[in-house]
């Protein structure tokens, strides 16, 4: 009877570590000496054949950066639309994951008038204007209530950091880094988002730092710019053999 007891006393506690190993928070896992590559969610079967191996880095599709937002882009709307339609005409299908990412500025940003920046307050936490474009938010959440791989990532929560880029991101960042490294499974990645001149740019910049270039595309049709005149992803692109594409 007591090694009975016993027993059932071992695979309670084991079960225990597992079901806590599997629920740490953020701030529990920031504190961890490695980051780890985001986890994978169990995905069901989404009704095709083709398997895909690219990944798509939607960037920043959030409302303050769409006309009348805080920081508007005289295109965003147009832009998010067109991705919006895009994704619901399958074009998802060419994709194995999709990340967004999104300012999550605290109201106190460095990169604030206020503060001694040159923005004016943009997508700051909790706001209507952090959020993601409704029409879009809605078409992404409804893969992921198929168990399609799409993950929202935040960047430039503390308030004496600016992070243009996802990759600028202590911990999110790093995740994704590991996660593009490790999972060794993206034959390519594509990018669009807003704004083409800052954070679209940045990121593109970054992920070059580790990525190969010539798997590196740009959606031209599913991006748009503060400064329509700017050239600095053009000259990247043009520079480093970049592929554009349209959606």
């Amino acid at each position: 009877m007591k090694r009975h007891v016993l027993l059932r006393a071992i695979v309670l506690a084991t079960a225990f570590v597992f079901a806590s190993c599997g629920n740490r928070s953020p701030k529990q896992e920031a504190q961890s000496e490695e980051v780890p590559a985001i986890a994978e969610t169990p995905v069901v079967e989404l009704g095709f054949n083709h398997h895909p191996n690219r990944l798509l880095i939607i960037v920043d599709p959030q409302n303050d950066f769409v006309e009348g937002g805080a920081l508007a882009t005289a295109k965003g709307a147009e832009v998010l639309t067109r991705l919006e339609h895009a994704i619901k005409d399958e074009q998802w299908k060419n994709y194995r994951w999709i990340i967004v990412t999104q300012d999550m500025h605290p109201a106190n940003h460095c990169s604030f008038k206020e503060q001694g920046g040159v923005f004016p307050p943009h997508c700051v936490q909790g706001t209507k204007g952090a959020e993601v474009y409704a029409t879009l938010d809605q078409t992404l959440h409804a893969l992921i209530d198929k168990g399609y791989q799409v993950h929202y990532m935040g960047k430039g929560n503390l308030a004496e950091k600016e992070e243009f880029s996802i990759f600028q991101n202590d911990y999110n960042g790093e995740k994704l880094r590991r996660t593009i490294e490790e999972f060794e499974k993206f034959e390519g990645i594509d990018i669009c988002g807003i704004a083409t001149d800052y954070c679209v740019y940045e990121t593109t910049k970054d992920l070059m730092e580790f990525y190969p270039a010539k798997q590196i595309r740009i959606v031209t049709n599913c991006i748009a710019a503060v400064d329509e005149n700017d050239t600095k992803l053009a000259d990247l692109m043009k520079e480093n053999g970049i592929e554009g594409i349209e959606f």
